[in-house]
């Protein structure tokens, strides 16, 4: 995940989770808790400022799901969302990750590797998060499982990506250098002893009718050059030695001694193997929602990503995409319309269009793009050339709340206020509907406020509104550096194609939407006269019980015939 490989978890907290785990059993994800305080890489990105309006944690539930040999996985949401909300500063990270994901796009051998190291390291980890008390359940054996799903896990790591050039080679190298240590070499040992007590020979006859007859054993030999091989003699002395003594230990308490003993010596190796799972998982999800993806007969890319040297100022080349959609829609019985859209690497894009256009639905899908490439995830488009951005402030959720003090007005100013307060050089900046909570002329006064100011931190802004007559205003007048305007696109019968080009739109098809919903004068008409009609049938009726109304005539008919 890192062009710097280093530990970034607590080993001495995740080793002690490791051993209890181990010996006792694990009290439910207790290794997923302590995998969410693993160092991240330092980012000029805000979760706050962004996080919950682009529904990050939904994209990781929704989007991110792989499939391995037929079983469906889902990633643990936590970490995955929390990786997400902190993309590395560093674009050297970035690049790191991407050369990652693009081998394991274009080798599948290496995809089919990683899912099997996936599949092993889930065994482990999932045998020491379950109990060792119930009913009828050995606890010797049950490490003794452990012990060999450790060992399954480092073997098949050590030849898995042998042959890769990115950043997996690494986790092949790890398990070698696990394989060479003393401590994997007992483990190896004390399997082999367990599995491998004795070799016995026999001798089978059977009868005509291929029944057996007789089996007689013709040598046996133990397996003496294991370590933990002892002679019978020895045994027997043993146990002879420790009886007169008043020592009296069962078999299977010297046996967890020596088990616990073995997987003390491991379990240092396996604080690394918890990074690990949660990276492969990083890049299965990224996976995932290729595939995803691709079930809509959309495409994914890996973006290249631009800055100036050293990243002191925001990138000078423009934003290109082609075949952007939105995440959200994937699971939607339609598969999203996509877009081509190029944006000015610094400047402002006005976005105006009907309700239920898909204004709200682009500006989801830029603000995950930027997202998630500055993660080193693929994203939501056929290809994709992105500025490396220094923040992404998002405002697209405007919640009501109890407590709420301010009115309409106030909460769209305390939004701005915010946005400038968290704002650095060279950020994003998407903002639905800004200034609607007020009358058009205090909001063009905001909106001109907004843009002046924002204009001197050089961020690549986008804005919806629906204030068309102040958005052609502006257009008309020019005033604005780096000002450009996308509209909702209409086909003949004036209906959103969900497709975006430039200009201003003229109407935002209120009259179209209110007869869509059924709020014209004479729906409204009718309503209201049936209710009136209830009114007055309800004040002409005789107090008392009322009684039932008759059914129609041909209903009477037809009971009295089912009577008869």
């Amino acid at each position: 995940m890192h062009p710097e490989p280093r530990r970034r978890l607590d080993a001495r907290s995740v080793e002690q989770a490791l051993v209890f785990a181990f010996a006792s059993g694990g009290q439910g994800e207790t290794l997923d808790r302590l995998a969410l305080r693993a160092e991240l890489e330092p980012s000029s990105f805000a979760p706050d400022c962004f996080a919950k309006d682009l529904f990050v944690a939904e994209f990781v539930n929704l989007c991110t799901a792989f499939t391995i040999a037929g079983r469906r996985h889902q990633p643990h949401a936590p970490r995955l969302t929390r990786l997400l909300s902190h993309p590395p500063a560093d674009l050297a990270v970035v690049e790191f990750r991407q050369r990652t994901l693009r081998e394991l796009m274009q080798r599948p051998e290496l995809r089919r590797a990683l899912e099997d190291a996936y599949v092993k390291l889930r065994e482990l980890f999932t045998l020491l998060e379950s109990s060792d008390t119930g009913k009828h359940f050995d606890p010797v054996a049950r490490r003794l499982e452990i012990l060999r799903a450790t060992a399954r896990a480092i073997d098949g790591l050590a030849e898995a990506f042998a042959g890769a050039e990115s950043g997996l080679a690494r986790a092949s190298l790890y398990a070698r250098e696990v394989q060479r240590s003393a401590a994997y070499e007992h483990l190896r040992q004390l399997l082999d002893h367990e599995g491998h007590l004795a070799t016995v020979r026999v001798d089978v006859t059977l009868a005509y009718d291929g029944h057996l007859r007789g089996l007689e054993i013709v040598r046996a030999e133990e397996n003496a050059s294991n370590r933990f091989y002892v002679s019978p003699l020895k045994r027997l002395l043993t146990r002879l030695r420790l009886f007169f003594r008043g020592y009296h230990l069962r078999q299977t308490e010297v046996l967890g001694r020596l088990i616990n003993s073995v997987f003390d010596g491991v379990a240092p190796f396996l604080v690394d193997a918890i990074e690990l799972w949660g990276a492969l998982e990083f890049y299965l999800a990224a996976l995932g929602f290729a595939d995803l993806a691709r079930s809509k007969k959309l495409d994914v890319c890996l973006p290249s990503l631009s800055a100036v040297h050293g990243g002191a100022e925001p990138p000078e080349t423009p934003s290109e995409l082609e075949g952007l959609f939105n995440p959200f829609l994937l699971h939607e019985e339609k598969p999203p319309k996509s877009c081509d859209l190029r944006i000015e690497a610094s400047g402002f894009v006005i976005v105006t269009g009907p309700n239920s256009g898909g204004k709200t639905r682009l500006l989801q899908a830029l603000g995950l793009c930027q997202l998630l490439a500055q993660n080193g995830f693929v994203v939501p488009a056929a290809a994709a050339r992105l500025g490396f951005r220094r923040g992404l402030f998002v405002s697209i959720v405007d919640e009501v709340s109890v407590d709420q003090r301010e009115g309409r007005l106030g909460s769209e100013l305390l939004r701005i206020r915010r946005l400038f307060e968290s704002l650095s050089m060279g950020a994003t900046v998407i903002l639905d509907e800004l200034c609607s909570g007020t009358n058009p002329s205090e909001a063009e006064e905001i909106f001109r406020l907004v843009l002046e100011l924002l204009a001197e931190l050089k961020p690549q802004v986008f804005i919806s509104t629906h204030f068309l007559h102040f958005a052609e205003r502006l257009r008309d007048e020019a005033q604005v550096p780096g000002l450009s305007f996308l509209q909702v696109e209409l086909d003949d019968q004036q209906c959103p194609t969900y497709h975006f080009v430039p200009g201003v739109a003229s109407t935002s098809l209120a009259r179209m939407t209110a007869e869509r919903l059924g709020v014209t004068r004479e729906a409204l008409r009718s309503l209201v006269e049936a209710a009136r009609g209830e009114r007055a049938a309800s004040s002409s009726a005789p107090r008392g019980d009322s009684p039932l109304p008759s059914p129609p005539k041909s209903a009477q008919a037809r009971l009295g015939g089912e009577l008869k």
